[in-house]
């Protein structure tokens, strides 16, 4: 009798268990997929600036063309801020060392996603001379700036801000023009008048590639190459910019 009443127990469980598992499961079946893979566009610059004494990490992430706040950014014991709309950034007025080894991080738990990007930050340098301080209109075809060689650096460019704050004129500087770049007389005139006043000179050295970050004071070359990053699009640079040098232009 035991047995019967064993048996019927149990074929009860067995027929209300499938209307268990559907109520429990809100009326429809349902099977566990994995997360959808989504494509991350990073881009950021690490760098040294000697014009205005800060070192600078600045990133903005984008996950599927969208602003990204949920990333951790680490570049070498240091943590980005998430400031919202996909930008992370930190600045002090040491971060880094000159020929620092960096391995920068980027990161999303939730996305199970791992980006690292191994950077040298470039050496000290700055300009060492400029062959005219003050450039009348007869000497404009004749600038030359001069300056020594920033260790680690695979590339460097020159930026010269004129005194209204456009862009006098900005270049790369190609493995023959080092240590000695020639200022093109364009850079003194914004349509067919000399004009007179501080011209800014900036000079940048970079490692792989370099971007703009918010407070840079000059302008970047067309043609700055970009480096594939594993997993994401997009581009991060590092570089150390010269402390700030200037000439007079003056009309006689």
């Amino acid at each position: 009798m035991r047995k019967n009443v064993f048996m019927k127990r149990s074929l009860v469980f067995l027929l209300l268990f499938p209307m268990v598992m559907f109520f429990y499961c809100g009326g429809k079946r349902t099977t566990r997929t994995t997360e959808p893979e989504y494509e991350f566009t990073i881009n950021g610059v690490v760098v040294k600036d000697l014009s205005i004494g800060k070192d600078i990490a600045y990133f903005t992430i984008l996950r599927d063309s969208v602003a990204f706040d949920s990333a951790l950014i680490r570049v070498g014991t240091d943590t980005l801020e998430s400031r919202g709309q996909g930008v992370y950034a930190k600045e002090a007025s040491y971060l880094f060392g000159f020929e620092d080894a960096v391995t920068i991080t980027v990161s999303s738990a939730e996305d199970d996603f791992s980006l690292r990007f191994d950077a040298l930050i470039p050496g000290y340098f700055r300009i060492t001379s400029i062959n005219h301080r003050q450039v009348t209109a007869a000497l404009a075809d004749n600038v030359v700036v001069s300056f020594n060689a920033s260790a680690n650096a695979s590339g460097y460019f020159i930026s010269v801000v004129r005194p209204d704050g456009s862009n006098g004129y900005t270049d790369r500087i190609l493995a023959d023009e080092i240590p000695h770049k020639g200022v093109l007389r364009d850079a003194f005139y914004p349509g067919d008048v000399f004009t007179q006043g501080t011209y800014l000179m900036n000079l940048v050295s970079y490692y792989t590639s370099f971007l703009r970050y918010p407070g840079m004071g000059f302008y970047l070359p067309a043609g700055l190459p970009e480096n594939d990053l594993t997993g994401a699009y997009g581009t991060i640079g590092v570089g150390v910019v010269a402390p700030l040098d200037s000439l007079e232009a003056v009309v006689q």
